[in-house]
């Protein structure tokens, strides 16, 4: 068993030298969310635990029905249909997804894109896509999805027919896709985009639109469905909406459509007088690891989860043919943390790759535990492991903590990310958890 720890069960911990180590991380932390927090919208410390609770119970049962799928350390869950372009998204080998320009003619208080890199450049300028495609087909690596999102790719409609065709043209076997509003889209479009090898479409829906506004774009994804294999919905579950959202299910099942992505609501870090008025507050803790995601996203909103896991099992209760996934947070950096600790492989013997969530991880006994540790490991002709004098730890691969079963050791469990810095890849510790010699079990990890 691992126990993330926090300000309150840090105290529990009776080896002194790994509670004031922890201690630095709770530090990070707390720094962490004073500066989120400064930003002008609070931390649901309230009620962050309840809806984990209740959405702890809710998946259980999913789980107990066998008709959901479970991916990525149930951070990613299905009921039927997943797009391949998800599965691949998993690890994030041999997919990408590119943009034309950020400029949208929108304007969601939710929209993450000024986060993105360049913004005020890209909402005035094309981005070269084509240069980044043959950058791509140049590497050598095996393309499987590529994808096009914005800003509102449709506003350049001729850029957008032409990159589905230099794909095709260019990429044997991918899987392609288009993010869009739908607002633009009409028939002619589609049988261009159609002829150019799109594959799969993926629509928003504004729950804040007019239900004239609503209609009028699922009309488009049924003239859509007449042109392109797979036509889906991605849309973010916005706190409050449970019930119009599941009227939108039973339209989508209605209509025959292949599914649609549910997506944690996220505060991106900007317009915080709209999430504010709408009375929104951030999950607490809003991360298991706190890192510097590529993902730009932002925080997720408490109570968001809880309401897409009621969704999945109004579908799943309903036995829709609809195919409903649920994306959280969590599972977006996932990718990410693959490719970071898989390319190149780590060679730290004392590092463990978890296939649950990717990290490396390692285990560390503090103090007088460390030198026990040691000696049993010793004993039983285990050398791969590392002393640190500066903060009194011993290092060692996880996999050896069985062997230190009835020494009634305290140990740490050390989250890590590979990160290339001057052409060489080092390793960054982001967290401790903490365990037992005796609750430990490898499947922890």
């Amino acid at each position: 068993m691992l126990t993330a720890i926090n300000e309150t069960n840090v105290k529990t911990l009776n080896n002194v030298r790994f509670r004031d180590y922890e201690r630095l991380y709770l530090d990070i932390q707390k720094q962490f969310y004073e500066q989120v927090e400064a930003f002008g919208l609070p931390f649901d410390r309230e009620n962050s635990e309840r809806y984990r609770t209740e959405t702890e119970k809710i998946i259980e049962e999913l789980q107990r029905t066998g008709k959901v799928d479970f991916y990525n350390d149930s951070k990613s869950l299905c009921l039927g249909n997943k797009s391949t372009a998800c599965k691949a998204c998993a690890k994030g080998i041999g997919t990408a997804t590119l943009f034309i320009s950020f400029h949208c003619h929108r304007d969601c208080y939710f929209c993450f894109n000024p986060n993105q890199a360049n913004f005020e450049y890209y909402n005035l300028h094309k981005n070269d896509w084509k240069a980044e495609l043959d950058h791509m087909k140049a590497s050598g690596e095996k393309m499987t999805h590529i994808a096009l999102t914005g800003g509102e790719p449709l506003l350049h409609k001729d850029d957008a027919v032409a990159f589905f065709q230099y794909v095709s043209d260019n990429f044997e076997d991918v899987h392609t896709r288009l993010y869009t509003a739908g607002d633009l889209l009409d028939a002619a479009l589609l049988k261009r985009l159609q002829k150019a090898g799109l594959k799969e479409i993926r629509f928003s829906i504004k729950l804040e639109d007019t239900k004239k506004g609503q209609s009028n774009i699922l009309r488009k994804m049924a003239t859509a469905q007449k042109y392109i294999p797979d036509v889906m919905v991605e849309m973010p579950v916005i706190p409050g909406t449970l019930e119009e959202m599941k009227e939108l299910l039973d339209k989508l099942e209605e209509m025959g459509i292949y599914g649609i992505n549910l997506l944690e609501f996220c505060y991106p870090l900007n317009n915080v007088e709209e999430f504010a008025s709408r009375g929104f507050k951030i999950k607490f803790p809003p991360h298991q690891v706190l890192y510097n995601f590529w993902y730009a996203g932002g925080l997720p909103i408490s109570g968001s989860e809880y309401e897409a896991a009621q969704l999945l099992a109004y579908a799943a209760e309903k036995d829709m043919k609809l195919g409903v996934h649920y994306c959280s947070l969590e599972n977006k950096h996932f990718g990410q943390i693959y490719r970071q600790n898989t390319t190149p492989p780590c060679q730290d013997k004392t590092m463990f790759f978890s296939e649950k969530d990717f990290y490396l991880k390692t285990a560390k006994a503090f103090g007088d535990d460390a030198k026990k540790a040691k000696d049993i490991l010793k004993k039983n002709k285990i050398e791969d492991f590392e002393w640190n004098n500066d903060y009194h730890f011993f290092q060692f691969n996880p996999k050896h903590i069985p062997i230190l079963s009835g020494a009634g050791l305290e140990i740490g469990i050390s989250y890590n990310v590979q990160e290339e810095r001057d052409g060489s890849y080092v390793l960054r510790e982001l967290k401790l958890d903490a365990t037992t010699s005796e609750s430990f079990r490898l499947s922890d990890l």
